[in-house]
């Protein structure tokens, strides 16, 4: 994915006390989006793509040029969200989660590495906690940046979304992919209810469809019937999406559904790409 740099002409450095402001950070990219929460608007959204960066020492040096250069961040925000994708996470059912355990929980799933903090979000909807971890040097970054900032992991808004959207419906099963750069989170759920969740490191177009269709294996899902919603980076001229139409009939490209109000400017954007950003103003 490209630089994306898309400014409404009404947006205001004088106003940004009334605005909330949105950040996501990858290896591959720093993205933002700015809301006149006045309004429940959009009217900014920035992204830079990050090339040659495959270690976060690397990213680190990016990301805290850009939000010390960045004209459009060094203002005070009404409140900040901040979206950390990696695949360093674990989800605990919330009946069984106590606080003074979070690392057990963490890493009992996750290597043990160091200078990293454990966080974690409570997914009211999906009656689970998602327990995450930043290396610490981010953390501190960006508090000291953004005195109010909440952090968040990538598949919270991303499977929050998903069930609230879909309470009341009828179907039988849903699937939703979120594609990033060199790994893709999937999520499957039936009425009200999250069945599964994971995230697989790919390589190519083969990698990728063959984690997809063992996820359809394992839960007997068809693949002439079940509806899948691509997010995220991925677009009808990728390889990954032919290689996708090969196995799955119905494939769409996820709309947003949040009910907030969008500048025109957003039109230059494909609306899947940005979705779990667009969706964390909305995150408890």
């Amino acid at each position: 994915m490209d630089n994306v740099d898309v400014i409404d002409q009404n947006f205001s450095i004088n106003n940004t006390f009334r605005y909330h402001l949105s950040l996501q950070l990858m290896l591959k990219g720093f993205s933002f989006c700015i809301i006149d929460t006045s309004i429940q608007k959009y009217i900014v959204l920035r992204h830079y793509k990050f090339d040659k960066i495959s270690s976060y020492s690397s990213c680190y040096k990016k990301t805290q040029e850009i939000i010390n250069n960045d004209e459009l961040l060094n203002n005070k925000f009404k409140s900040v969200k901040l979206i950390f994708a990696s695949q360093r996470e674990t989800l605990v059912p919330s009946p069984l989660f106590e606080e003074d355990n979070i690392s057990k929980y963490f890493y009992f799933n996750q290597s043990l590495e160091k200078n990293e903090d454990i966080l974690f979000n409570n997914l009211k909807n999906a009656d689970a906690v998602n327990i995450f971890s930043i290396p610490t040097k981010f953390t501190k970054l960006f508090n000291e940046k953004f005195n109010n900032i909440t952090f968040y992991h990538q598949s919270s808004p991303f499977i929050e979304n998903a069930l609230i959207e879909n309470k009341n419906q009828k179907f039988d099963y849903k699937v939703y992919i979120y594609n990033y750069v060199s790994f893709f989170d999937i999520i499957v759920i039936t009425p009200q209810k999250l069945l599964f969740y994971n995230s697989f490191k790919y390589h190519n177009e083969n990698d990728f469809i063959y984690y997809l269709m063992n996820v359809f294996e394992q839960l007997k899902l068809n693949p002439a019937l079940t509806p899948v919603y691509l997010m995220g980076n991925i677009s009808k001229l990728s390889d990954y999406y032919e290689t996708l139409k090969k196995f799955i009939t119905n494939i769409n490209f996820k709309k947003n559904t949040n009910n907030l109000n969008y500048s025109y400017v957003f039109n230059q954007i494909p609306e899947h790409y940005f979705l779990n950003l667009l969706n964390l103003y909305q995150c408890e």
